[in-house]
């Protein structure tokens, strides 16, 4: 699991979270929430009635991507290109007639996420849904730990490896392959990779026929101060508080209320920190 969130942290920088588990497809209006043991977990959608959301009729827009997905070389990963009667690379498996590909990782949880036929679904009337979930909020019948998958990346073909150590390494064997070959057959349905050897690897998956969904945005419930946070002694402390342990829902009903309550892209960088990252 600590691999897999570390991954996770990863893909923050790049906006989105990724499912821990790849056996559960994700759809639009998936109501998640967040287990440190398993991960994310499905609750149920927004069309049950059990969550009260039956006024809400959502408008979903799906679009091809502008590019396909390529993330994680910037977390240390190198590939090498074989091709057919090259000469080997130091310390591979391919053969001189081979083509392939030798991938190594420089740090644990390095990752390499690559799609091809790339599709973009989202919600297009969040802020509707926001209304109606700070209602329920209100009325003490949402959890503010369950959060609303607004956006999802769908790929026709998906190539997903994560290292588990700074030695992890890959090395795929191009079956049949005559001519050219790059980065880009890793998700190529003409092109049939075989694993020759690996060490190390926490995931991978290659060339994974779609659907399938490697990405999402969820949002959630969120408070914030409506006052710009005092600086200096004494009110260091109090800056340092999560609104959402600082406040109840009575501050939310005040003449002048010090909080207010949002439906944001929520990123569970606190959910996804381990024991060691906090002491």
């Amino acid at each position: 699991m600590s691999i897999l969130k570390k991954y996770n942290r990863h893909l923050l920088k790049r906006g989105y979270n990724g499912p821990l588990s790849f056996h559960q497809p994700y759809r639009l209006g998936h109501i998640i929430t967040f287990d440190r043991r398993s991960g994310f977990e499905i609750v149920g959608h927004i069309s049950d009635a059990h969550f009260r959301l039956k006024d809400f009729e959502p408008v979903e827009r799906s679009g091809a991507a502008e590019a396909d997905i390529d993330f994680g070389t910037e977390t240390g990963v190198n590939i090498d290109i074989k091709l057919q009667g090259e000469a080997q690379i130091p310390d591979s498996r391919l053969a001189l007639e081979d083509a392939g590909l030798l991938i190594q990782f420089e740090k644990k949880a390095s990752y390499l996420l690559k799609t091809g036929g790339t599709t973009v679904h989202y919600l297009e009337n969040v802020a509707q849904l926001g209304q109606l979930v700070h209602q329920l909020y209100r009325n003490k019948q949402w959890n503010p730990h369950w959060y609303i998958i607004t956006k999802l990346i769908e790929a026709e073909r998906a190539t997903l490896l994560i290292s588990n150590s700074s030695k992890a390494r890959i090395e795929l064997k191009a079956q049949g392959v005559v001519g050219g070959l790059s980065e880009d057959d890793l998700v190529n349905a003409g092109v049939d990779l075989a694993v020759v050897s690996k060490r190390d690897m926490s995931t991978n998956i290659i060339g994974k026929e779609g659907p399938y969904y490697p990405l999402f945005k969820a949002n959630g419930i969120r408070v914030r101060r409506l006052f710009p946070k005092p600086v200096g002694s004494p009110f260091e402390q109090l800056n340092k508080i999560d609104p959402m342990k600082a406040f109840t829902l009575a501050d939310l009903e005040e003449e002048q209320p010090s909080f207010g309550l949002g439906f944001e892209p929520y990123d569970f960088m606190e959910e996804l920190m381990e024991d060691e990252d906090l002491s």
